[in-house]
């Protein structure tokens, strides 16, 4: 079954309606998932809810200490397939009003003769699953994972570059929303960045929307040749006047000698293209992943579910650095 069969009108609401790991839901603290409302007549037994009627939930948490435990998955089983219980618990796991669209869901004729086969969906940042057994209901809640990211250039981190957890960004320049990450939540997430915290930047340009985004691109990469990258990439998404030129490449100059860099040896690099296989290596790279938008935000295996909140990056952290 292709996770994508999940109805596009749940997987909408599960994506805009969340508040990022600030209600209780797996991703965040186990102690605010606990005080769930949904849960109150569950009891804790080891790491399995009981609840009445015998439906129960096996929590898996990451970290040790109780005060800094997070849930990290759930797998929830009712022994009768009760779409209106289901909707409430997974309300419950993932912070956002389900109850309904979930039980239209899996009231549908045709989802009701593929849940003895199991089904699931990846929607932002989770990954969902189903599965009748007799007259139960198995359902799971995880967090989205990915991995086999690439590494790259020096010039592209800040920090240190062998610190063990890394942010990473899939960026394209001309696209609004990376504009609106670069300048409401990076100068709060950069600025506080831990010492074990490394920031990458992977050039995404999606040439098929922004038709400047491939040019700018490597024109950070020839701004990075004199390590001049970060100065670059900030100064450019501060301005937009050359997003819809037919020619930014003066504005690519001006910006690059504003930050810094040769201007001839600038110029050397855009006329030879010795920037095109290093952005060429980043649209491979996202092509690989499964990438289809930008920002694409990482930390460590794990999607940041709001690129826009320097809220979402931290709480992000304080559940990838648990222990």
């Amino acid at each position: 079954m292709s996770p994508r069969f999940f109805p596009l009108a749940v997987c909408g609401l599960l994506a805009a309606g969340l508040a990022p790991f600030t209600s209780a839901q797996v991703g965040g603290p186990l102690i605010a998932s606990l005080k769930a409302p949904e849960l109150s007549g569950f009891k804790l037994a080891g790491n399995v809810l009981q609840g009445q009627g015998g439906a129960a939930i096996t929590l898996t948490t990451r970290g040790t200490l109780p005060a800094t435990q997070y849930l990290e998955s759930a797998a929830v089983l009712l022994p009768s397939a009760d779409p209106v219980q289901a909707g409430r618990l997974l309300s419950a796991l993932t912070g956002a009003d389900l109850a309904a669209p979930l039980a239209a869901f899996l009231k549908r004729p045709e989802v009701q003769a593929k849940l003895a086969a199991g089904l699931s969906a990846d929607s932002d940042p989770y990954v969902l699953s189903f599965k009748t057994a007799g007259t139960g209901l198995s359902m799971t809640v995880a967090l989205q994972t990915l991995s086999g990211f690439e590494a790259v250039p020096v010039s592209r981190i800040l920090g240190d570059p062998a610190a063990p957890y890394a942010i990473r960004m899939y960026s394209d320049f001309q696209c609004p929303y990376c504009q609106q990450a670069e300048l409401e939540a990076l100068p709060t997430v950069l600025k506080g960045l831990p010492r074990d915290v490394r920031f990458e930047f992977h050039q995404f340009p999606l040439e098929s929307l922004h038709p400047n985004a491939r040019v700018a691109a490597e024109a950070s990469v020839c701004a990075a040749k004199q390590g001049k990258f970060f100065a670059f990439k900030d100064a450019l998404f501060r301005r937009s006047d050359w997003q819809k030129s037919a020619n930014p490449s003066m504005v690519f100059q001006a910006v690059a000698q504003g930050a810094g860099v040769n201007v001839g040896s600038y110029r050397s690099c855009i006329a030879d293209r010795a920037g095109k296989a290093e952005v060429d290596a980043g649209l491979a790279e996202a092509s690989r992943l499964g990438l289809n938008s930008t920002p694409s935000v990482y930390i460590g295996s794990y999607r940041v579910a709001d690129p826009y909140s320097p809220a979402s990056y931290q709480a992000l952290l304080d559940f990838v650095r648990a222990k």
